[in-house]
């Protein structure tokens, strides 16, 4: 038996979720004990398997565990940008070919075309909006540089974006402190918790969601025993879904890390206020640097991410105070600068930003890793994680079987000596794209 750790405590409510109706969590027991299949982890890879072995499989009985509550994990924490990026970095080294960055692309839309259709399906009400602005946006002259470099890069890959000039970002966004951009290759943009809680409330029958119920222990091989705070139950098969927490299981616990970032909501803005905002109703701003902030303007508010820290959460009052600076560089002329919501968010980072996806051993498979793109990403991964363990077989299976896993770490406090040098190095990098 393996023991796993304990699902992370976030010291706030998510923003996202905040906004919703209260929704009762599905924590019923199970009278059966034994499963064909055990799914850890109900975030959007977790969802997205379960649901594809039910459609593989009609007759399958798959238990899908989760430690927190739909809405509350780090799928209901992000900034709801829908993107189709090439997902392996060497995407966007030299040498890295026309032809997989557009496999690539394909993979994710793939997950994405399928996000629509579910959403269409079920009528999951989760301001599913796309042809909104959603610019990558540069303050600085080495942000401008970096942008346009991507946009080059779009271009040998015929995927057309559109420029912005510095006045016209200032009437789409509100403000004059950006000098350049294009559109991005976000698709759709979403308010996550309500579309995680969709999902998880339109499982096929064959599914049974169990929330807050955290595994303490895994047995090496089939069946597999899962002691869980509710009991224990049996499986023949396990996925891992559950990110992070894949490295209390000895797997790839030597090749993540977590990372919290930081995200705040306005109260409801009046109209003049959002008029400040810029011209559009609706739009998404995402940085030139990987550290830089994304804001959002959604639902008559402002949403304002940024920040990064090393595996441990931050005080809700130094992230209070970081994001409202951030916020008043860039909207000095706001009335207030007030939040109503401050949270953050965990995710695991892997050197070389590569998904762990595949059969560990036989019966167990896993996919974690998300980076920080995991509802798109996680979603196609889960998709495809239950055709493999079914034994399908496809172009876009292949392609995903052929990417490299992720990088070696060093082992603590290395590791945090590094990863907390690199934040540093970059943040100062990014300089006003902060």
């Amino acid at each position: 038996m393996k023991s796993l750790g304990v699902a992370p405590a976030y010291r706030s409510r998510s923003g996202w979720n905040a906004l919703l109706p209260p929704r009762i969590a599905g924590e019923q027991v199970p009278t059966a004990r034994r499963f064909r299949t055990v799914i850890i982890g109900a975030g959007y890879t977790g969802l997205a398997a379960a649901r594809r072995l039910v459609e593989l499989v009609p007759d399958e009985e798959v238990l899908l565990l989760d430690a927190s509550t739909i809405g509350e994990g780090a799928s209901g924490r992000n900034s709801g940008f829908l993107l189709i990026n090439p997902g392996e970095p060497s995407a966007n080294a030299a040498g890295f070919t026309e032809d997989w960055a557009i496999r690539q692309m394909a993979l994710v839309q793939a997950g994405l075309d399928w996000l629509r259709l579910l959403v269409r399906t079920h009528s999951i009400a989760c301001d599913w909006e796309e042809g909104v602005p959603a610019i990558t946006a540069a303050a600085t002259a080495a942000g401008e540089k970096s942008v346009r470099a991507t946009r080059s890069r779009y271009e040998a890959w015929n995927v057309e974006t559109q420029e912005f000039g510095s006045e016209e970002l200032r009437r789409t966004l509100g403000t004059g402190y950006y000098r350049y951009g294009i559109q991005s290759l976000t698709r759709a943009l979403v308010q996550p918790a309500a579309l995680h809680r969709g999902l998880a409330d339109n499982l096929p029958a064959g599914v049974t969601l169990l929330e807050n119920t955290t595994v303490s222990a895994l047995s090496d091989g089939a069946p597999f025993r899962l002691q869980t705070n509710r009991g224990e139950f049996v499986a023949d098969r396990v996925f891992i879904t559950n990110n992070l927490h894949a490295r209390s299981l000895g797997i790839v616990r030597d090749r993540m890390i977590g990372i919290y970032t930081y995200g705040a909501f306005t109260p409801e803005l009046d109209e003049a206020q959002l008029n400040d905002l810029g011209e559009a109703p609706g739009w998404g701003a995402l940085p030139a640097h990987r550290m830089g902030t994304t804001m959002r303007k959604t639902m008559g508010r402002l949403l304002i991410r940024s920040g990064d820290s090393y595996e441990r959460e931050l005080d809700p009052d130094t992230v209070r105070a970081m994001l409202t600076r951030l916020y008043r560089n860039r909207f000095p002329r706001m009335r207030t600068h007030e939040f109503e919501h401050v949270w953050g968010g965990l995710t695991a980072i892997t050197q070389n930003g590569a998904f762990a996806f595949g059969q560990i051993r036989p019966g167990l498979f896993a996919s974690v890793g998300c980076g920080g793109a995991g509802v798109v990403r996680g979603t196609i991964h889960g998709k495809l994680l239950a055709e493999l363990a079914c034994g399908s077989q496809s172009m876009l299976l292949s392609d995903r079987l052929n990417q490299a896993g992720p990088n070696w770490l060093p082992p603590e406090p290395f590791r945090r000596f590094g990863a907390t040098a690199q934040i540093a190095w970059e943040q100062w990098l990014a300089g006003a794209e902060r």
